[in-house]
C-alpha cells in the first residue's frame, strides 16, 4: 500500500488531510474532494489483502452492502469504487462525530431516552440489512458512527455475510466480546446473531459494563457458550424491568429462544417506559449447539446455577450457617 500522508492526492482526486483509522486490512483517511469540494472518507484496501480469494470476497460483499443500503439514513452512504492498479479505493461519507463507543467512555452508562435514540436507529438499519440478505456480523459500538448533529450510522461490513457470496460463513470471525455463540460454535450466522451482538452492546450501555469479559479471547468466548449474564438490574438498579427483559432475550444463547428479527426488538424497546413493572424474564439455563465434534448440549451458568433447586437451598442455608459462626466467633473473642 501506498504511503498516504496529508497534502498528498489519492487517484488525483482526493487530498488527504489526516488518517482516520487503520486496520489488518485497510486504512481510512479523511480527505477533501478537489472536484465536489466535499470532505470524504477514502477506505484504501491493502493490495495484498484484495489479491487473495476471501480478501477480494470481503471487499466485494463490502461495497455492494453499502451500495445496497446505500438510501438508509442510518447506513453510512457509498458515493464511489475506484481501482487504481493494485489499489481499491471505497468512498465513503466522513462522519466526524466518534463512535457508539466513544461517547460511553467518555459519558458512561446511557439514559432510557438515550438508548432509545441510538438503538431504535440501529435497528432501521439492520432490519434493512437483513432484508436485503446482509448479515453485519460485526455490530459493536467501535462500528456505530455518530455525526457531529448526532445522527446514527452504522458502518464496516468488511466481514458481513451476504446471501450465496461468502465462503467464510462458517468461521468463528467477529470481535469476541460481542460475539454469539453460534457464530463462536463455528456455525452459520443468521439476523439473530446481529440481535445477539446489539443485546451485548445494550447491557454495556445500560449497566456501564459489559456481559461477559476476560483477559483473553478463549476465556470471553467460553463465558458466552457457558456463563448465565448477570441480571442487568443488579449492576444499575434504575433500569427498567422491561429493559433487562428485552435485554436478557436478545441475549439468549440458543437463536430460537431470542427474538424472531430485529423489527421486534425495536417494537418492544420503544414501548418500554420506567414505570413499567412485568415480571422477570426466565433465562434458558440450555443451549444445544452444533460444535465441530458434533452437536452437543451445554448446561448454561456456574456450579451454583447448575444445582437443582433444593440443592441450592441447602448451599445457601449451609453458607449462611458458617458466616452466622464465624460472626458469632469473633464478638466472643471480642468480649472474652
Amino acid at each position: 500500500m501506498n504511503k498516504y500522508e496529508p497534502g498528498s492526492l489519492i487517484n488525483e482526486r482526493y487530498e488527504v488531510i489526516s488518517q482516520l483509522g487503520k486496520g489488518g486490512m485497510a486504512s481510512v483517511f479523511k480527505a477533501y474532494d478537489i472536484i465536489t469540494r466535499n470532505v470524504v472518507a477514502v477506505k484504501v484496501v491493502a493490495p495484498e489483502i484484495v489479491v487473495k480469494p476471501v480478501g477480494q470476497e470481503r471487499f466485494d460483499i463490502e461495497k455492494e452492502a453499502f451500495a445496497k443500503l446505500g438510501s438508509n439514513p442510518y447506513v453510512v452512504k457509498l458515493f464511489d469504487i475506484i481501482q487504481n492498479g493494485d489499489e481499491w479505493f471505497i468512498i465513503l461519507e466522513c462522519v466526524e462525530g466518534g463512535t457508539l463507543k466513544d461517547k460511553f467512555q467518555d459519558f458512561g452508562s446511557m439514559t432510557l431516552k438515550e438508548i432509545k435514540y441510538y438503538f431504535s436507529r440501529i435497528c432501521d438499519a439492520l432490519s434493512e440489512a437483513h432484508k436485503l440478505g446482509i448479515i453485519h456480523r460485526d455490530i459493536k459500538p467501535d462500528n456505530v458512527l455518530l455525526t457531529q448533529a448526532g445522527d446514527v450510522k452504522l458502518g464496516d461490513f468488511g466481514i458481513s455475510v451476504m446471501e450465496g457470496k461468502s465462503s467464510e460463513v462458517n468461521k468463528a470471525i467477529g470481535t469476541p466480546k460481542y460475539m454469539p455463540p453460534e457464530i463462536i460454535a463455528a456455525q452459520g450466522p443468521s439476523p439473530r446473531s446481529d440481535i445477539y451482538s446489539l443485546g451485548i452492546m445494550l447491557y454495556e450501555v445500560a449497566t456501564g459494563v459489559a456481559p461477559f469479559t476476560a483477559k483473553e479471547a478463549p476465556k470471553i468466548a467460553a463465558k458466552h457458550l457457558k456463563e448465565t449474564p448477570t441480571s442487568p438490574k443488579l449492576i444499575n438498579p434504575s433500569i427498567p424491568q422491561s429493559l433487562e427483559n428485552l435485554i436478557l432475550k436478545m441475549i439468549e444463547k440458543e437463536p430460537d429462544n431470542r427474538f424472531n428479527n430485529i423489527d421486534e426488538v425495536k417494537s418492544d424497546l420503544l414501548r418500554i417506559k420506567r414505570s413499567d413493572n412485568p415480571k422477570p424474564y426466565i433465562y434458558h439455563k440450555k443451549v444445544t449447539l452444533i460444535m465441530n465434534d458434533g452437536k452437543r448440549k451445554l448446561q448454561v451458568g456456574n456450579t451454583l446455577d447448575k444445582l437443582p433447586a433444593i440443592a441450592k437451598t441447602r448451599f445457601v442455608a449451609s453458607f449462611l450457617i458458617v458466616i452466622i459462626s464465624l460472626i458469632v466467633l469473633i464478638v466472643l473473642l471480642m468480649v472474652l
